[in-house]
C-alpha cells in the first residue's frame, strides 16, 4: 500500500502525510512503535488494578493481551510479524518500550514468586514461557489456525488457554520459598 493510498484511507492528503513521514516504512515504524506504547499502557493499567493480587495481575494481563490482539489485529501483526520490506527487523524487545512491556510481565512473575508460586523458576524465563503461550494463542487465532472444534470459537479457545495456563500456575503454590526454610 502506498502513502497516497494510506492518506486517502485516513482522510488526509498525500502531501500532508508526506510532511510527517518521509516514506511508507517511516509511517509503519511510527505505527509499530505506537502499538508498543499502547500495549505498555495497557500492561501498566492492568498491573495497577491488581497490585495486591499477583495471580490476578498475571491472569488479567494475559486476557488483556488477547483483547489487545483481537481488537487491533493489523497493528498486532505489524508489531510481531512486520512485512520484511518495512525494515522492522530485530526483536521488538530491543526497544525501550518493548523491553518495558516484557519488564512488566517479569515483575508480575516475581510478585507471584514472592507470594509462593513458582519459587524455583527463573522469572525471566517464566515470563518468556507465559508470553510465548499467550502470544501463540493470539497469533494462531488471528491467523485462523487455532486447533479448535468445528463449532468452537477460536477466541474463546484462546481465552480458555490463558485460563488453563493460570490454573496450572496456581497449582504450583503458594509454597514457602526455599530461602524461608533455611
Amino acid at each position: 500500500m502506498s502513502l497516497a493510498r494510506i492518506a486517502k484511507e485516513i482522510g488526509c492528503s498525500a502531501p500532508a502525510l508526506y510532511t510527517h513521514f518521509a516514506s511508507k516504512n517511516a509511517l509503519l515504524k511510527a505505527v509499530h512503535d505506537a502499538g508498543f506504547v499502547m500495549m505498555l499502557d495497557q500492561k501498566l493499567a492492568t498491573a495497577a488494578r491488581h497490585r495486591s493480587d499477583p495471580i490476578a495481575r498475571l491472569w488479567e494481563g494475559g486476557l488483556a493481551y488477547l483483547q489487545f490482539a483481537f481488537e487491533n489485529p493489523n497493528l498486532y501483526r505489524l508489531m510481531f510479524d512486520p512485512p520484511k520490506e518495512a525494515g522492522l527487523s530485530g526483536s521488538p524487545f530491543e526497544s525501550d518500550v518493548g523491553a518495558r512491556c516484557l519488564g512488566v510481565l517479569v515483575q508480575a512473575v516475581r510478585a507471584c514468586q514472592v507470594a509462593g508460586y513458582l519459587p524455583e523458576a527463573e522469572a525471566g524465563k517464566t515470563a518468556f514461557l507465559l508470553w510465548s503461550t499467550v502470544h501463540g494463542a493470539a497469533m494462531l487465532t488471528l491467523l485462523d489456525r487455532a486447533p479448535v472444534l468445528a463449532d468452537e470459537d477460536s477466541r474463546d479457545a484462546a481465552i480458555s488457554a490463558v485460563d488453563s495456563l493460570m490454573r496450572f500456575l496456581i497449582s504450583t503454590g503458594p509454597q514457602t520459598p526455599p530461602a524461608a526454610n533455611a
